[in-house]
């Protein structure tokens, strides 16, 4: 069954792109190679296929949304996607096309929890913060399919320290989450496409979608008449679409995926190679002061 919506629980926000562009999201974030248009109502997204352990995306952003520790807060859309991930072992790799997401660190460290496809071809739960990330997997229900359209809701519930994804009315997840629970947190809503370390061919791939919401429990706003987010007023830095034309690539770090850790250094290699180059300079020192007092000597 698909979580019930919380009693006074406000839309703060929905697109079906009847639009035929990007107007009413904040920003708009595409990498060389990728592209965002609108055709028919419908968004489209396209990303090349990323080698392993590379990534790429191109998504959207709606800012200005606040979470409170008794929030419960709706995500869903409807999603087709072109070619379902399979080849990688689990957790190895994944699209990814639904977040909710600490507005002060869209890289997730401040706190994120997102929906996407894992390369194993199962529905998968990504929650991740202070630089710790976790999979997770369904447990229940069909897995995704190529070229299908499904209705994905993700619930937050940070009363309960919950969070659910149900496809077209089947919850196949559901897992702890203290993401939110800690205190009121601006967040943001990310839809779109993000591509991550999997690949069973080459070329692109593609993921379309429409009718995305956000409804948040203890808002105090109603659709059209927003009170707790930002006027929508898109930054002229950043491209939107207009019908059935590519958006302008723009360079910007997927923010979608954890942060590679340093390498630590090796303290005793670092001393021996020290010595080393003191050794060194000592032994050509030495040489051209010798060099020198044999032309002295010789005078």
């Amino acid at each position: 069954m698909v979580p019930l919506k919380p009693a006074g629980a406000t839309t703060v926000f929905s697109d079906n792109f009847s639009s035929g562009n990007f107007e009413r999201w904040s920003q708009s974030f595409v990498v060389s190679g990728a592209s965002q248009s609108v055709s028919g109502g419908i968004a489209r997204f396209i990303v090349p296929t990323p080698t392993a352990g590379s990534n790429s995306c191109s998504y959207l952003v709606r800012d200005g949304f606040t979470s409170t520790v008794n929030s419960t807060i709706i995500a869903s859309q409807d999603i087709l996607v072109a070619n379902v991930p399979n080849g990688s072992p689990q957790g190895n790799g994944a699209i990814f096309f639904l977040y909710v997401c600490d507005s002060t660190d869209l890289g997730g460290n401040a706190g994120n929890i997102g929906i996407g496809i894992d390369g194993s071809t199962l529905w998968s739960m990504w929650i991740g913060g202070s630089l710790i990330y976790t999979y997770v997997f369904q447990t229940t229900g069909s897995s995704p399919t190529s070229n299908t359209w499904y209705h994905i809701v993700l619930t937050i519930n940070n009363q309960a320290q919950t969070a659910t994804l149900a496809v077209n009315g089947i919850v196949v997840i559901n897992v702890s989450q203290q993401e939110f629970t800690d205190k009121p947190h601006p967040i943001s809503l990310m839809s779109g496409m993000g591509e991550d370390w999997w690949s069973d061919g080459s070329g692109q791939q593609e993921i379309n979608i429409d009718n995305v919401q956000l409804d948040i429990s203890d808002a105090s706003t109603s659709l059209g008449i927003p009170n707790n987010i930002y006027p929508l007023s898109p930054s002229p830095n950043n491209p939107f679409d207009t019908p059935n034309i590519m958006v302008t690539p723009s360079i910007s770090p997927p923010f979608l995926y954890p942060t590679q850790k340093l390498m630590p250094v090796d303290v005793d290699v670092f001393i021996g190679l020290t010595l080393m180059g003191v050794t060194i300079l000592t032994v050509l020192v030495g040489v051209l002061i010798a060099v020198f007092r044999h032309k002295h000597s010789a005078k």
